[in-house]
C-alpha cells in the first residue's frame, strides 16, 4: 500500500501521483487521452472579459485609479460587446458583485447576448487569501453566487478570484458551495480536475501570458505587440492541437482592452483566429462540459 503524506486542504496527498499541495494530480500532457473539440477544432478559446469595481472606502487615496477602472462598466465593455457581436462570440464575464447593482445596463446587455456570468467577489480590492477565516471566505464566495443569482436568475458555475487570489481553502469551498470550475489557475493548456472532499471542481486554465493585465499593464507592451503575442500563442496551440485539443483564454479587462486604442487589435486577433478554421469559440462552461464528456 502506498503511504500517504499528511493531508492538506482536507485531501490525502499521494506523493507519487499528486503535487505537494494535494489539490490536483500531476499529469504530463503526453500521457493524457486525446482531447477532441467540436467540429475538429484544434483550440477552444474562451473570451473572458472581466468587469471590476474598486471602491473608495478600501482605497481612499486612489481616486484616479478608481475612475479609470470604472471606465470598463461605463464604456469599455459595450465596445467589446459590439466587437464580439460581429463574430457571434459569447463571452464569459467575471463581474464584481457591486456592479450587478451599480451597472444594470451592463447586466441587461450581457444577458441579452447569453454571456456567462462568473463569480468575482464583492470588489477587486477585496481579495481572497489565507488570512481570511474559513467561515468568512465561505460567506464571501457564497455572497457572489447569491448576487449573480439575484441579478440574472441563474447561479454561476464559475469563479475568478479578484486579482486571481485564492487561499488554501478556496477550491474546497468552491466545490462545497456548488461552483463547478475556477479560472484562477494558469498552469496548463487543457482543463483538469481538482481533488475536493465533496462535489466537483475543474480548472479552465487562465493563462497570465495571454491576459491584458500581464502583457499590457504589467509588461507595458503596446496594443499591437499584444496582438502579435496572442497570434503567436494561438499558432503554437493550433500546431499542438493537431494531436490533442488545446485551450486558450483571452483574458481581457473591460477598462483596459475596451479602450479605443486597444479594441482595434482585439478585433484583428479575433479575425485571425476565425480565419484559421481551427478554433472553437465557447464559454468557459461549454469548454468544461466538452472536456468532461471525454473524461
Amino acid at each position: 500500500m502506498t503511504e500517504l503524506a499528511p493531508t492538506y486542504n482536507s485531501v490525502a496527498v499521494d506523493p507519487v501521483t499528486r503535487m505537494d499541495h494535494g489539490l490536483y494530480s500531476f499529469s504530463p500532457l503526453p500521457d493524457r487521452p486525446r482531447l477532441v473539440w467540436p467540429n475538429g477544432a484544434a483550440v477552444a478559446i474562451a473570451v473572458v472579459i472581466t468587469a471590476d469595481y474598486g471602491d473608495l472606502v478600501t482605497s481612499p487615496l486612489n481616486l484616479v485609479g478608481f475612475t479609470y477602472r470604472d471606465y470598463g462598466a461605463r464604456v469599455g465593455v459595450f465596445r467589446l460587446m459590439r466587437i464580439l457581436d460581429a463574430f457571434g462570440i459569447k463571452a464569459t464575464l467575471p463581474i464584481s458583485d457591486v456592479l450587478l447593482e451599480r451597472a444594470p445596463a451592463l447586466v441587461e446587455d450581457a444577458l441579452a447576448r447569453n454571456w456567462e456570468f462568473v463569480g468575482h467577489g464583492a470588489r477587486v480590492n477585496q481579495v481572497v487569501n489565507s488570512a481570511l477565516e474559513v467561515a468568512d471566505e465561505r460567506a464571501y464566495l457564497a455572497a457572489s453566487a447569491a448576487a449573480i443569482k439575484q441579478a440574472t436568475g441563474q447561479s454561476p458555475r464559475g469563479w475568478l478570484g479578484p486579482g486571481g487570489s485564492q487561499s488554501s481553502h478556496t477550491t474546497t469551498l468552491l466545490a462545497e458551495l456548488g461552483y463547478d470550475y475556477t479560472l484562477d489557475w494558469g498552469n496548463d493548456d487543457q482543463p483538469y480536475a481538482f481533488h475536493v472532499p465533496q462535489g466537483q471542481l475543474s480548472a479552465l486554465p487562465y493563462s497570465p501570458d495571454t491576459a491584458d493585465a500581464a502583457v499590457i499593464q504589467a509588461q507595458s507592451h503596446t496594443p499591437w505587440e499584444y496582438e502579435t503575442a496572442l497570434t503567436d500563442h494561438l499558432e503554437t496551440l493550433i500546431q499542438d492541437g493537431q494531436r490533442s485539443g488545446m485551450v486558450m483564454t483571452l483574458g481581457l479587462q473591460a477598462h483596459v482592452s475596451g479602450q479605443p486604442l486597444r479594441a482595434k487589435y482585439i478585433r484583428q486577433f479575433l479575425e485571425t483566429a476565425r480565419a484559421s478554421g481551427q478554433v472553437w469559440f465557447a464559454t468557459a462552461s461549454e469548454i468544461i462540459d466538452a472536456w468532461r464528456a471525454q473524461n
